[in-house]
């Protein structure tokens, strides 16, 4: 049986009691914006003069590891006090609502799949093992428009509609709505995104590819619950995948930012997505789309477009995901022939410049650059004051970045002007952030501010000054608002640094 729990436990005297964080602009999704940008658009309240003062203000233990990033929306009324508050999924499949000041819970909503009813799927005593062992989710919730509800994904196979004020959910207009169902051996593992009036979601498999799984984009239309899905295999098929629905399978969508949406007006709020392992036979007519990047309407009703590596075998072969990482939408370049491109990393360590308007079919990169090791963090795009794009990358042992530079004749390319060498994480690395020009990011041990411009390291949770810093991280990373700066770990806390 599905179980559901909220409570509040917070004291109305200790809640007057609390400091709110400066008002200012809500994070409402994983990388701030449905492009997954991933740069602070909130007053600039940090500088490079003052982030040096960031020092420890709350830390606080969820009871499990919440392997992702927290959101945060402001005024939000419990009885008639107005809260600032953070709501983050663990791995376990609880969403937590946290007072952003103090860091006390506030409510709690989990959901989880029985061994019994992981038994009824399979008799397979070693599959079920399997499967049930690897039952996570590393999804970060998403805010509704309204700025009073939150989405959060659950192990059962829905995403939930929450109060963000109680934790209650919220039923109606399709409502808690199913995205896969085969949750035994399949899951949300990207953070959910809504745009354009609708909820996206995406789905991969579990550590150890088990199958079967389809990895597959669902589209909620908020209005009404009416859904949508674009499989990346046997995409023909419109529906949620079975377990015997496709003969083919391992093309999960599993990266930080899962569906990324264009922000680019004349885009029309297209969504992106990048595949992992599977067959690829699109270039010949076929309904399969392994290791590619797509393009899809905003309600998925047309597939666009699509970019896959010339190598795309070699990648399905060794395991070599181009969906490792998600495609990072650099801003309109007026001056170059190609005015509208993205980014797309892999575990092949090759980044790829491509124009995505049209995406190019096979192969046709702008550019070709080779990385330090494999990309698993979601890029942060940032335009300087100049007005000149910049990328920012997280890798296990460092942080980089990259300036997209357009020549007299109208060809643009990106430069490495940065590398910075500040930590290690022995997993995969964690997606930098952006605020005020200054980058953000989390490797084991510590977060780290450095000036975006040349890589300088201006701050690090590690410093004495700052107090207790973090623990080992996988692929949590920081959140930058209103001046706070917040970041999970590996030892199920969550922590927070402001100005004194």
């Amino acid at each position: 049986m599905i179980t559901r729990l909220r409570a509040f436990t917070l004291a109305m005297s200790l809640v007057c009691a609390a400091v709110i964080p400066a008002s200012g602009a809500n994070w409402p999704v994983f990388g701030y914006d449905p492009a997954r940008s991933g740069v602070d658009g909130s007053r600039r309240v940090l500088t490079a003069s003052n982030v040096g003062r960031l020092r420890l203000r709350w830390r606080i233990s969820l009871g499990a590891v919440a392997d992702s990033t927290p959101i945060l929306l402001e005024h939000i009324k419990i009885g008639r006090v107005s809260h600032t508050m953070l709501f983050q999924t663990a791995t376990n499949g609880t969403t937590f609502g946290i007072d952003a000041a103090s860091g006390r819970i506030l409510w709690r909503f989990a959901t989880s799949l029985t061994s019994s009813e992981i038994e009824a799927f399979s008799p397979l005593s070693l599959l079920r093992k399997i499967v049930f062992g690897a039952k996570v989710t590393n999804s970060t919730p998403a805010a509704d428009p309204s700025g009073h509800s939150i989405y959060a994904a659950g192990l059962d196979g829905f995403v939930h509609k929450l109060d963000a004020a109680s934790g209650a959910e919220l039923r109606g207009r399709g409502f808690p709505v199913r995205i896969t169902l085969i949750p035994q051996t399949e899951k949300d593992a990207s953070a959910l995104n809504v745009a354009n009036g609708y909820l996206y979601a995406t789905t991969s498999g579990f550590n150890g590819d088990a199958p079967p799984y389809d990895g597959h984009v669902v589209s909620v239309r908020l209005s009404d619950g009416t859904t949508s899905v674009f499989n990346s295999l046997c995409s023909r098929d419109r529906n949620l995948p079975t377990a015997t629905s496709c003969p083919h399978g391992h093309s999960g969508i599993w990266s930080r930012g899962g569906a990324v949406v264009d922000p680019d007006a004349a885009m029309h709020g297209q969504i992106y997505v990048a595949t992992g392992d599977g067959d690829f036979d699109a270039n010949k007519g076929g309904p399969d789309y392994g290791d590619s990047v797509l393009a899809l309407s905003a309600d998925l009703s047309t597939r666009i477009g699509y970019y896959t590596p010339a190598e795309y075998q070699r990648l399905d072969d060794h395991d070599v995901d181009l969906g490792s990482t998600s495609p990072a939408l650099l801003p309109r370049q007026l001056a170059s022939r190609t005015p509208l491109m993205l980014v797309q990393g892999g575990k092949d360590q090759v980044l790829k410049l491509v124009n995505r308007s049209p995406l190019p079919g096979v192969g046709a990169e702008l550019q070709r650059l080779n990385l330090v090791g494999p990309l698993f963090s979601t890029p942060a795009v940032w335009t300087d004051p100049s007005s000149r794009a910049w990328i920012f990358l997280g890798f296990s042992r460092e942080i980089d970045g990259y300036r997209l530079i357009t020549g007299v004749r109208g060809s643009s390319r990106l430069v490495r002007v940065w590398r910075a060498a500040v930590g290690q994480t022995e997993r995969e690395g964690t997606s930098p952030v952006v605020s005020n020009g200054i980058v953000f990011d989390a490797l084991d041990g510590a977060i780290f501010a450095l000036d975006a411009r040349d890589g300088r390291e201006l701050w690090s949770s590690a410093r004495r000054s700052a107090g207790r810093t973090i623990g080992a991280v996988h692929w949590q990373s920081p959140i930058v608002v209103n001046g706070w700066v917040y970041c999970s770990d590996q030892n199920g806390n969550l922590t927070a640094y402001a100005l004194p």
